[in-house]
């Protein structure tokens, strides 16, 4: 099922679901040609058995509620941290996954299919750091954490 809008009812499932999706549309696979027909590129949970890297993971790291829309409303403001961990063969790759979801994200906010359109707002870069494994052969990943604004009625 494909998420076009983040609703109240369902906004933490449908807001990983969404720019889950985003990135799998929009940011190329390097390895297209070759990834096993059952892997997927972008996923929203951690792997639990062997996969072919690169991979993308999308996962929540915590809901705020910084505000109440005012004197007897039910509706709030809700901040989304979203991770989003790149796990790459190389430095080279891991950087140029990041660079393109970055700016995907950035740069598709006000399009007529884009992020404020399906209800999440305030897009910012909250932190993007890098954990890679020990050795040449080692794993490379870049955990980016994201945030959004979505408006809860």
């Amino acid at each position: 099922m494909t998420i076009t809008e983040v609703s109240s009812s369902t906004f933490l499932a449908d807001a990983i679901n969404l720019i889950r999706d985003k990135i799998k549309n929009n940011v190329t696979d390097p390895i297209t040609s070759t990834r096993p027909t059952n892997e997927r590129f972008c996923l929203t949970s951690y792997p639990k058995r062997a996969v072919t890297y690169p991979i993308i993971t999308v996962t929540d790291r915590g809901i705020t509620q910084p505000a109440r829309l005012g004197m007897g409303s039910e509706s709030t403001a809700i901040n989304l941290d979203i991770e989003i961990r790149i796990w790459a063969r190389n430095v080279k790759e891991r950087d140029e996954l990041f660079d393109s979801i970055y700016n995907y994200l950035r740069t598709n906010q006000l399009d007529t299919d884009g992020l404020v359109d399906a209800n999440l707002n305030g897009f910012s870069l909250s932190s993007a750091v890098n954990v890679d494994e020990l050795g040449e052969a080692g794993i490379r990943s870049k955990v980016m954490e994201v945030r959004f604004l979505f408006i809860c009625e």
